[in-house]
């Protein structure tokens, strides 16, 4: 840990100056919060000092309460406790909005956000991980304020069915799911210069890279090989919940999608071509135990040239937190990813992945 570094991560490092928020909600937050504050004042003003003494464990059930919220799935937020009591203090709170809305002719909705500099370095590619609000999840913002801080416009795409994009009629054949349809067309808009994924996305970003586009970095976030499903009943249920979608799927039809477009990620590592972009492949900290066990023979799979970054003290969900429209950020870990984004080379991103501190 670095004390100093962890004060500055407290005053938000300029987080949300790249992040764009919701103004209308951060304002009805900002004043919720000051009148509260306003009323307890007022309240406590009449008590006895003895009494007034006793309030001040509020913060400390705010914090206990604070605590019980980030057990996350695998029980994330307690590991990550341990390993950091102080993230608490480098959390930003926002109401984020994912950019400007992008509706391809394949009925893909992608979300646009421009360097607010104005000076992009160029565009990045970001494919979100397995989660129903798509590039509205917490974990996708956290990426994509790393990617504004390191001067790329940021280009995110939803999976079909996933967030904003339509899904397939159920009738539709399984190709009508390919989500490199929608990649290619955000590709051809933007003209990336670098592609991120993150977990599910991974499995995408590798199968995109056979005939993709020509980008020079490839940023690949909690990437592994995909285990059978227990029960394909549930796998089918699970299926429909993610992305929102009504029943039912025939149950082939939902097989040969996720065989061909979400879990096959070693068969795409090994047909990358020769001469494929630069592979740095990012491995958290604080992780599924089926992604750490699985992660490894996915790395092994990938040809050169490729780097490993581990993010040590890092979730999954790059430390974030999900307040129904509000997220709670981790700073220093967005600002440490936008390190490695602006990074040139191999060794100089390497560099910069290794070590425990957040920063």
């Amino acid at each position: 840990m670095q004390p100093a570094a962890d004060l500055l991560a407290v005053a938000g490092l300029g987080l949300l100056s790249v992040v764009p928020v919701d103004v209308v909600l951060m304002t009805a937050a900002a004043v919720t919060f000051a009148l509260v504050g306003f009323l307890l004042d007022s309240v406590t003003r009449h008590l006895r000092a003895r009494t007034q003494a006793a309030l001040m464990v509020l913060p400390a059930v705010l914090l206990a309460l604070m605590g019980m919220n980030i057990r996350q799935p695998d029980d994330f937020g307690s590991r990550l406790l341990s390993q950091d009591p102080l993230f608490p203090l480098r959390l930003a709170f926002a109401a984020p909005l994912p950019g400007k809305r992008v509706q391809f002719k394949s009925g893909t909705i992608a979300w646009l956000l421009k360097d607010p500099l104005g000076q992009s370095r160029g565009a990045a590619v970001l494919i979100h991980g397995n989660h129903p609000a798509g590039s509205w999840q917490p974990a996708a913002i956290a990426m994509q304020g790393a990617l504004l801080r390191a001067g790329y416009d940021v280009l995110s795409v939803d999976h079909p069915g996933y967030g904003a994009s339509p899904h397939p009629s159920a009738g539709a054949e399984w190709g009508a799911w390919d989500p490199r349809i929608g990649l290619n067309e955000a590709a051809a808009y933007v003209h990336p210069s670098i592609l991120v994924a993150h977990s599910m996305g991974v499995d995408t970003a590798l199968m995109w890279l056979e005939d993709g586009p020509a980008v020079s970095d490839v940023y690949l976030f909690a990437g592994a090989i995909t285990r059978p499903p227990d029960s394909e009943d549930e796998d089918l249920k699970l299926f429909h919940a993610q992305r929102n979608m009504p029943c039912c799927l025939p149950l082939e039809t939902s097989r040969l999608i996720r065989q061909h477009f979400y879990s096959s990620a070693e068969l795409y590592a090994q047909a990358l071509p020769q001469g494929h972009p630069l592979v740095h492949f990012v491995r958290f900290g604080i992780e599924y135990w089926d992604v750490a066990t699985d992660r490894e023979p996915l790395y092994a799979a990938i040809s050169a040239p490729k780097t490993v970054c581990d993010f040590a003290g890092v979730t999954h969900y790059f430390n974030t937190l999900s307040l129904r429209r509000f997220i709670l950020l981790d700073t220093g870990t967005t600002v440490r990813a936008a390190k490695i984004f602006a990074a040139t080379g191999a060794a100089a991103a390497a560099n910069l992945c290794s070590g425990s501190s957040p920063l």
